[in-house]
This record gives C-alpha cells, sequence and structure tokens, in this order.
C-alpha cells in the first residue's frame, strides 16, 4: 500500500465514522433520554466519547499504516529476510557488540549457481518460489542467533555474531552447499542448484559494516570465478584479482565487439586406421598485451557475464567458413565439434539461432557435432532437450563430453538425445597404472557399446593408454600423442600430410 493510498484508507474510515455517529447518536440519546437538562449533560459526555473513540482509532490505523510501511522497508518483499540496506544497518549494530566484547563476527554471502537458468526454463513464478524455499532452508538452518538478508536477486548473506572461527563457522556453511545441492525443484524434478560462498570476518578483514560486506563479496566473486559449488575465504589479494578481472572483462568485450578471437582446430582420429574422424573446435584469444589468454580463464568470465553466446555464434560461423573455404569440411573432415554452454540454450529461439550460425552449410547438418558438459546440462536440463531435439531432427548430431565427471550421467543418458560420449582425460591419463581408472574407463565404453553410442577417448598422450582404448574397443581418441590444436594453416599441412602418407602405404 502507497503513503497515499494509506492516508485515504484512513480519511474514508474515519469520514464513515463520523458520519455514522452523527446520524445515530442523537436518535439513540433521543431515545433514552427524556428529561432537556439531562439531555445537555449527555450531548457533552458524547462528544467527548467521539473524540478519545476516533482518537484511538486513529491511533490504531495509522500506527498499523506505519508499521507496515516500516516492515515494507525493512524486509525483502519475496521472502521476507531483510533487505540490503537494513541488514547493513543491523549489522553495524552487531559490530560495535562484538567490538566492544572483543568477539568475532563471520559474515556469509552466497550466490546460487545456474538461477538464470532455472528463471528462463521453469519460469519466473518458479524461480520466486525457489528463491522463498532457500529463505526458509536459511532459518531453519542456523539455530543461533544470525541477520538473514536477501541482497537482492539470487543473492543471499548470513552475519553470524560472537562465533568461534573456524569451528563454529565452516562446518554450518558446508553443510549449508550440501543441503541447497540436494534441493529438488518441483518444476525440474532432473535438476539441482549449488552455490558459491564468499565468507568475511571482522575484525580480521574489516571494522566496519560497508567494507565487511564488500570483503565478502569479493570472495564470492573470487569463489565463483573458481566454477560452480565453490567457497572462498577472503584474502586481501582477492582485492587485485577482481581488478584485473573487471579489466579482463572489459578486454574481453571489447575482443568480441571486434571480433578479435580465433579458433583452432583439434583433430580425432579412428584408432583402427588413424584417420581423421573429426575436428573439435577451440577458442583462442591473444590478448595484446597479456599474450594468449587460456580458454579455462576467460570462458567461465563469458558466461558469469552473459557472454557466452556471442562467443559460441562467432566460433561456429568462423569454423565453418574458414573449413569450407578450405575444402576441408565433407571433403576430409567429416565431422565438426563444437563446445557449448547451458547459457547457449536460454531463450526461445536458441534452436533458430543455432540453424543460422549453420546456415552456410551446404550439405547434411550430420557433419556438426554439438559438446556439452553434464553440469551444464543440468543446469538447463528442459531448455537444452527441447533445443537438441530440434536440431536431431535436422540431423545435428550431440555428444556429452567430460563423461563420468557428474553424479546423474545413467539419467543424462535416457533424458537426452546423445550419439557420443567423451570420456575425460582425467580417467584416461591414468589408465595404463591405475586398476582403477583401467576398470572404469572399461566400464563406460562397455555400456556405451550396450547403448551404440560412440565413444571418444580425450586427452590420449602415450601408446600405451592408445593400446588399452583400442583393446577395450573405443573406437576413437584425441590427443596430443596424435595431434594438438593448430590454426587453419597447419590443420591443412596436417590433413594433406596424412592423406599424402596414407595414399604411400
Amino acid at each position: 500500500m502507497s503513503p497515499r493510498s494509506a492516508a485515504a484508507f484512513i480519511a474514508i474510515v474515519y469520514l464513515v465514522l463520523g458520519l455514522v455517529w452523527i446520524r445515530f447518536s442523537d436518535q439513540f440519546l433521543l431515545a433514552i433520554v427524556a428529561d432537556s437538562n439531562l439531555l445537555t449533560e449527555w450531548q457533552t459526555f458524547k462528544g467527548w466519547t467521539y473524540v478519545i473513540v476516533t482518537a484511538g482509532i486513529l491511533y490504531f490505523l495509522s500506527k498499523m499504516a506505519l508499521d507496515r510501511e516500516r516492515n515494507l522497508s525493512e524486509r525483502d518483499s519475496l521472502t521476507r529476510l531483510l533487505n540490503r540496506h537494513m541488514f547493513g544497518r543491523e549489522l553495524s549494530s552487531e559490530i560495535e557488540f562484538c567490538r566492544e566484547n572483543e568477539q568475532t563476527l563471520v559474515l556469509v554471502v552466497l550466490n546460487l549457481d545456474g538461477f538464470k537458468q532455472l528463471n528462463s526454463t521453469a519460469g519466473s513464478d518458479a524461480g520466486d518460489r525457489y528463491l522463498q524455499s532457500i529463505a526458509v532452508l536459511l532459518r531453519d538452518h542456523f539455530k543461533q542467533r544470525v541477520l538473514l538478508s536477501r541482497f537482492g536477486g539470487d543473492e543471499f548473506a548470513v552475519a553470524m555474531p560472537a562465533v568461534s572461527w573456524p569451528d563454529q563457522v565452516l562446518p554450518q556453511v558446508q553443510h549449508l552447499q550440501q543441503l541447497i545441492q540436494a534441493k529438488s525443484i518441483p518444476e525440474l524434478p532432473d535438476s539441482a542448484l549449488t552455490a558459491c560462498f564468499g565468507i568475511a570476518r571482522f575484525p580480521a578483514d574489516s571494522g566496519n559494516s560497508e567494507d565487511l560486506i564488500e570483503a565478502a563479496l569479493t570472495a564470492l566473486e573470487e569463489a565463483k570465478s573458481m566454477g560452480s559449488n565453490r567457497l572462498r575465504v577472503y584474502k586481501s589479494e582477492y582485492g587485485e584479482h577482481a581488478s584485473k578481472r573487471t579489466k579482463l572483462l572489459f578486454d574481453l568485450k571489447a575482443a568480441i565487439a571486434n571480433k578479435k578471437l580465433s579458433v583452432a582446430y583439434q583433430p580425432q582420429f579412428k584408432l583402427d586406421d588413424q584417420s581423421i574422424s573429426g575436428v573439435e573446435v577451440l577458442a583462442r584469444w591473444h590478448h595484446p598485451e597479456a599474450g594468449l589468454i587460456p580458454p579455462d580463464i576467460f570462458i567461465p568470465l563469458a558466461e558469469q557475464h552473459g557472454l557466452i553466446s556471442s562467443i559460441t555464434d562467432f566460433i561456429m560461423q568462423t569454423a565453418i567458413r574458414e573449413l569450407l573455404d578450405a575444402d576441408l569440411l565433407y571433403q576430409r573432415i567429416p565431422r565438426v565439434s563444437f563446445n557449448v554452454s547451458a547459457a547457449d540454450f536460454n531463450n526461445q529461439t536458441s534452436a533458430q539461432r543455432f540453424l543460422h550460425n549453420l546456415a552456410d552449410l551446404p550439405g547434411d547438418l550430420s557433419v556438426v557435432e554439438l559438446e556439452l558438459t553434464e553440469t551444464s546440462a543440468l543446469l538447463n536440463l528442459e531448455g537444452v532437450k527441447k533445443v537438441l531435439n530440434v536440431l536431431r531432427e535436422r540431423g545435428v548430431q550431440v555428444s556429452l563430453d567430460d563423461f563420468g565427471t557428474s553424479y546423474s550421467s545413467l539419467s543424462t543418458l535416457r533424458l537426452l538425445p546423445i550419439q557420443e560420449l567423451k570420456i575425460d582425460q582425467s580417467f584416461v591419463r591414468d589408465i595404463a597404472t591405475n586398476a582403477h581408472d583401467a576398470r572404469l574407463v572399461k566400464t563406460i565404453l562397455a555400456m556405451a557399446s550396450a547403448l551404440n553410442l560412440r565413444v571418444v577417448a580425450e586427452g590420449v598422450e602415450s601408446h600405451q593408454q592408445a593400446r588399452y582404448l583400442e583393446q577395450q574397443g573405443c573406437q576413437e581418441v584425441q590427443g596430443f600423442l596424435y595431434a594438438k590444436p593448430m590454426g587453419l594453416q597447419s590443420l591443412k599441412s596436417f590433413v594433406h600430410n596424412l592423406s599424402a602418407s596414407a595414399a604411400q602405404q
């Protein structure tokens, strides 16, 4: 209720009460009092009664309206937790209390991973209900006296005064991390979200509420830069990291806008005859000052700030144009694979966007393969499934990357139209010396064979690894033993030399 509405409500109540009093009070007195002198005296009492009653009603109505306005100004309307402004004021008071009593206060800020995907896939109402459930989880989880706040969006804060660090804090935060990951989403039963946490302490990291909040947010940004479901405790050097990331983000936006990114190609090979089965396209960024920026730095940065779809579009269009111009695609390279992110499936036009990127292909779209990780798929399972089904009808192939590194691999295979599995290099690395890894790879290959899925093993760097994979029935491999990522000209020479060598044999 706005201030104008609250004032109008009070005035209307007062007006109705006054009209009713005037209309009926005189009639009531005339009906019960016959003496004119006594009637005059009772009229006086009636006037005083009216003043007292209406004053009480005005007080009650005004207090109710003001309490409501104050509550709205202090509380987040969706979750009923403190809003950021009031949280800052209460935090200042708690810091003063801890300062006077020489006690520690710990501030925890958390941000949900993949919440945007939940909102876009299941709708804003489902997102609001999930945020409300997180607020309930926070209230139930912390048994001691704490301050709880929703800073805005999918960001929450918990202030824990008078606690012992780290014994009373870290176990609770880590348990909360697990509870969030295990929390079901009714609208997306096969999906789950995680959260990143940033922690700052009084007095170790700051002596006032504003700087303590900034320290916790800086630690949170550091955690998010490392991936999903991470936790970081504030360190002074994180501020320098944040400043560098801000500069890097600015430069990345410029590089995308000016088409300064480039592509590299890593060939994939059939194990039986060593012929090229395809190429994986990789994004590359040569920074004018810092040189080559690794993809594991700028790709997560792009995902966090909504830039990844622009990168995907540029990489797909560039690679297809280069491979067609070089007469490699369809003829000497039967398949081209692109890495995609959950954010690439976020809206209703995602399928059309992919098809637009493939519009220059003169032949069958089965030459194209999209690689996505299990983690990405689970962040936006319904959206991913819907888009991939449309693309599959046009012939586009789908590969599940980093297979086995997530917790619901079989469920993902059941729900998505997959033609290929990529065994993560972390499993391949030690298969020649580690019996456990060897058994895992053997099991994955047996399962893929039973499901009629193609398998590509990543990170093959030794002949021992290649021999074991071939013995267990792996069809294709990719790794430095066969070829490193290379530019287009190097790829043309590589393919030519390979063809010449095959012809001589």
